[in-house]
């Protein structure tokens, strides 16, 4: 019996052992993993929303790029310097370190945002579905992939420019990309986008990324890189649109904020948060406003003509109330709704004014553009006898879009594009235009050579 015995016994362990090995390779049956969830439309649309929701985060538009954005500017003073060990008031003060850690939030929100776009983008061309609907998936992936890398660069320069679904291994190799390249690949993904996605959505699907969205974004990419000719001929239909009225169209900001982001002709892409979400509620009232008090919003009235309908909207205050640009509807003692919008239809009018007068002074079209904001917002119009000159109204519009987009987290980024920085802000060093590089991100990289901002 002996001679069968072992090799019964063998043969048990051997089963014993590949059945263990199965046992123990197994994937949780009651949840998904990449490759179990992106293996239809179904799948595919629920990775896209994952997209849009990275763009809800506090590390994004929830609150790390008023900061950034914002704070960094001449529009907030922030009230508790000592608050979280000093790292929102350093940025404010110009005196931030690669260890702060809302540039490592907001340097990893993005990166996530891209990461999931990635995948939708990697596993798009393999799901059978309508060439129309995966399409528009692509297309609304690229634009927010296109959103975050444009925010990277404005935020810090070169940044890695991953374009794929790495493993660790593969990112540890990653190195940094010019800024130049970054925005080589925002202008294909935007171009691409635009022509793959509608015009409009249904209104179940309101907020998603529209041809309009991703025509008014590449215009802004434009913009950045000062080629005004091609800011003004991507811009023309969307300015057509907004004179047209049906779809886009200004509106006056008494009716715009704080109510109607969501339904509003003025809004080409926003951020949306929903009705009563407690989670988005969060984010939505830690922008301007918490127990503390933490933010003086101390853009001058005085800039504002007294009719101004803007005026009160931002106007100063120290006592903790919400601005009434942000005063959302409040559903309870803690939720709020505050969508954060991102392109507007003002934004492509001063955009196409801007770029018409860099182009040539006195173009009637560009006085047209920059007089439909300040009309609907009850202020003067502007003409050849009050602007003068081509830099009368190249300051003209500088002064407008603060006046328009004051603690729209754009503030920074434009005194930077418009190199005011040493106007704005005295004896602050050139290096400061951008920020630097996190520290736990050099960390993670194997080769460390040229990854941190000069000056830093």
């Amino acid at each position: 019996m002996k001679k069968y015995i072992i090799p019964i016994i063998a043969c048990g362990l051997i089963i014993s052992a590949t059945s263990c090995k199965k046992f123990l390779d197994l994937k949780p049956l009651d949840s998904y993993t990449e490759n179990t969830f992106y293996v239809d439309e179904k799948g595919l649309q629920g990775g896209l929303v994952s997209c849009y929701d990275a763009l809800q985060t506090d590390s994004l538009y929830g609150n790390n790029l008023l900061t950034l954005g914002e704070i960094r500017g001449d529009n907030l003073t922030d009230n508790d310097p000592g608050s979280g060990a000093g790292v929102r008031n350093s940025i404010e003060v110009f005196s931030e370190t690669s260890a702060n850690n809302i540039l490592s939030g907001a340097w990893q929100g993005h990166y996530k945002a891209i990461y999931r776009t990635n995948i939708v983008l990697d596993r798009a061309p393999g799901i059978t579905m309508s060439d129309a609907t995966k399409n528009q998936i692509i297309g609304q992936a690229k634009f927010i992939r296109a959103l975050s890398y444009f925010n990277l660069t404005r935020l810090w320069g070169n940044v890695p420019l991953v374009l794929t679904v790495q493993k660790t291994d593969e990112a540890r190799a990653n190195t940094r990309a010019t800024s130049a390249q970054v925005y080589q690949q925002i202008i294909a993904d935007l171009t691409d986008a635009a022509s793959k996605l509608p015009t409009t959505w249904a209104d179940a699907q309101r907020g998603r990324a529209t041809s309009y969205a991703a025509s008014a974004l590449l215009a802004k990419v434009y913009l950045y890189q000062k080629r005004y000719d091609l800011v003004a001929s991507t811009l023309q239909p969307i300015v057509n649109a907004i004179y047209a009225g049906s779809v886009l169209s200004l509106v006056p900001q008494t009716t715009t904020f704080p109510s109607g982001l969501k339904t509003s002709k003025d809004i080409i892409f926003a951020v949306l948060y929903l009705n009563g979400g407690v989670k988005e509620a969060v984010n939505q009232d830690n922008r301007y406003r918490n127990n503390n008090n933490t933010n003086t919003i101390t853009i001058p009235q005085a800039i504002f003509e007294a009719a101004d309908n803007r005026r009160a909207l931002v106007a100063p205050t120290g006592t903790g109330a919400r601005p009434g640009k942000f005063n959302s509807p409040v559903s309870n003692s803690t939720e709020v709704s505050g969508d954060f919008p991102v392109i507007r239809c003002a934004d492509v009018l001063l955009m196409y004014a801007e770029a018409l007068n860099e182009v040539a002074y006195g173009n009637a079209e560009a006085f047209r553009a920059l007089n439909a904001v300040r009309t609907n917002a009850a202020a003067t119009p502007k003409t050849a006898a009050t602007l003068t000159t081509q830099n009368d109204f190249r300051t003209a519009i500088y002064l407008e879009r603060r006046l328009e987009f004051a603690l729209e987290a754009d503030r920074w980024f434009d005194i930077v594009r418009t190199n005011q920085l040493g106007t704005v802000f005295p004896g602050i060093p050139a290096f400061r235009s951008i920020y630097p590089v996190p520290q736990a991100e050099i960390d993670n990289v194997n080769n460390k050579t040229g990854w941190q901002n000069t000056g830093y």
